[in-house]
């Protein structure tokens, strides 16, 4: 089967669709073996596509949706799937109406859906809640709700071991998203350094972090700080290191949810309006206005916790086997 993914990443947009489209192409593998010719296809610069070849794929750059399209007329791919925020409505219906194969996006917040055959949001639309559409006329599938997390093998792996929880926050793992564009790492970790207490820091970088000025000033201006500071770019173990650590600060999106798949409770931290608006009424997220609150939240431990009822009605990423299934049906 010949599958083409369409996925982008860079400064603004962060690395999360990166990240789902590659699991995406793992758990393909996984199923079809020698049986899958898999590409992928970005508009992104060229450090997007040396990190998706890194993972063993082929990867094809082209500047607009024309170039796309007739790259999708030309291989006649048996599915095509989009991964990113902005899909062209008009590219979609292009290929639902002249290429005449299987379309899947996900992740996607315009009228694309539309004209897909399986759409899948996962932190976007429903609330958190799980719900899965089927027209019976047309056939098209929508997906919503955690459920449908994309989430890498390890995680997998780290959801059914026990986790035992310390009484006293030592170590906090900070996570912003592959590019981290409101420099929150810098913001956090300064509020962290000024508490009187011994934290082991784990700060993780994403390839596309531009704030490092900012983030060595405040490295300076602690240096009396009883905590630790450990500064990690391009992680590879995230969801081993998210299982060791007693809390993970984290940007709305699949970190934020990775983090509770492994058992490790969160503190979301909103990038932009339209994650503080989707969060607000479920999952409450803090803004760097709200840092003064830090210390208290800490002690208190006010964390979203994976024993909380309402994350566990979430069903975190176990409905991958279902949506994979439904792609190669």
């Amino acid at each position: 089967m010949k599958i083409s993914i369409i996925t982008d990443g860079n400064n603004k947009l962060g690395l999360g669709h990166i990240y789902q489209s590659l699991s995406l192409a793992d758990a393909l593998n996984k199923k079809l073996g020698k049986n899958l010719m898999l590409q992928f296809i970005t508009k992104s610069d060229e450090k997007i596509c040396s990190f998706i070849h890194s993972f063993g794929y082929d990867v094809e750059h082209f500047e607009n949706d024309n170039l796309i399209f007739e790259k999708l007329k030309t291989d006649k791919p048996d599915r095509i799937i989009f991964d990113k925020l902005d899909v062209a409505p008009d590219l979609a219906y292009k290929i639902k109406n002249e290429l005449h194969t299987k379309l899947i996006i996900f992740t996607n917040l315009t009228e694309a859906n539309n004209y897909a055959d399986i759409s899948v949001l996962a932190d976007i639309g429903s609330n958190f809640k799980n719900i899965v559409n089927k027209d019976r006329i047309s056939g098209k599938i929508e997906y919503f709700g955690p459920r449908f997390w994309m989430l890498r093998p390890e995680f997998y792996t780290l959801k059914d071991k026990i986790k035992v929880y310390k009484d006293i926050v030592t170590d906090i793992m900070l996570i912003f998203g592959g590019s981290d564009p409101s420099n929150i790492s810098s913001f956090v970790l300064n509020e962290l350094l000024q508490i009187d207490s011994e934290f082991n820091i784990l700060l993780v970088l994403g390839s596309s972090f531009k704030h490092n000025e900012e983030l060595n000033a405040v490295l300076d201006k602690n240096k009396s700080s009883k905590s630790k500071v450990n500064i990690v770019k391009n992680m590879t173990n995230v969801g081993e290191a998210m299982y060791k650590s007693d809390v993970v600060f984290a940007s709305p999106g699949l970190s934020f949810f990775e983090s509770l798949a492994v058992g490790t409770p969160v503190i979301g931290f909103h990038q932009n309006e339209l994650q503080r608006d989707v969060y607000a009424d479920i999952l409450p997220t803090m803004g760097i206005a709200d840092l003064h609150n830090l210390n208290s939240i800490i002690k208190n431990k006010s964390f979203l916790f994976p024993s909380d009822p309402i994350i566990k009605s979430m069903e975190i990423g176990e409905g991958k086997d279902e949506i994979i299934n439904e792609i190669l049906t």
